[in-house]
């Protein structure tokens, strides 16, 4: 079955195309974007995300780790479920053969929304082969993600349980300094999840680069 809905999700890949260019999301469009960076604008203007969504990313240093197979299925995002904003429970068993990326984007101005409108972008260009959940973490008072109508991107509700396994996780990951929960921080799991690859503030080419990847694997 698995295999099937991989074969499947290529055929409509290709038809459709997945190569966008020109779009604002690849590049800053805004002026002066590394200064701005450098004086934490990207996390106090709500509009430098969105003029500076690179120069914003890069300020962070990105970076990626990648964990095994066994690992990945020791993380917290499998043989546990979830509840989005709507109450319906997730489990990542029923994404068997598809690429899911899990956000954990911090509400913060500008940040919180740029980063939501990117992963809907992320969505319509690998349209049927990526299913992209957002998990919101603390930021700033009153910033919220504002849902698009149709939007196939699923927030889930905070995860307040201290028992859960998700917020365990990321404290261990935060004492041992590979959690910073102040940036976007994106977890790649692989359609196999044999995989997970957690990336530090990714961009747009960042998510092509490790899609990509995952697809040139689903089709060997």
């Amino acid at each position: 079955m698995m295999m099937m809905r991989s074969v499947f999700s290529l055929l409509v890949l290709l038809l459709s195309g997945h190569v966008v260019l020109g779009n604002k999301y690849d590049h800053d469009t805004g002026s002066n974007c590394k200064e701005k960076a450098e004086k934490e604008y990207c996390t106090k203007d709500p509009h430098t995300y969105f003029e500076c969504p690179i120069t914003c990313a890069e300020y962070k240093k990105p970076q990626h780790e990648t964990w095994g197979a066994h690992e990945a299925k020791e993380s917290p995002f499998y043989n546990y479920a979830f509840k989005d904003i709507n109450g319906k429970t997730i489990r990542f068993d029923n994404y068997d053969g598809e690429i899911v990326i899990v956000a954990l984007i911090p509400m913060y101005p500008g940040l919180a929304q740029f980063h939501y409108e990117l992963l809907n972008h992320v969505l319509d260009v690998y349209k049927y082969v990526v299913d992209v959940i957002v998990l919101p973490m603390e930021g700033q008072d009153g910033i919220m993600i504002e849902p698009k109508a149709g939007s196939r991107v699923k927030i889930l509700e905070g995860v307040a349980d201290g028992s859960h396994r998700l917020p365990v996780y990321l404290t261990r990951l935060i004492q041992e300094g590979k959690f910073d929960p102040t940036v976007l921080n994106s977890f790649i799991i692989s359609p196999s999840a044999d995989h997970i690859t957690m990336h530090i503030q990714p961009d747009m080419r960042t998510y092509r680069k490790f899609i990509d990847h995952n697809l040139k694997e689903m089709e060997e």
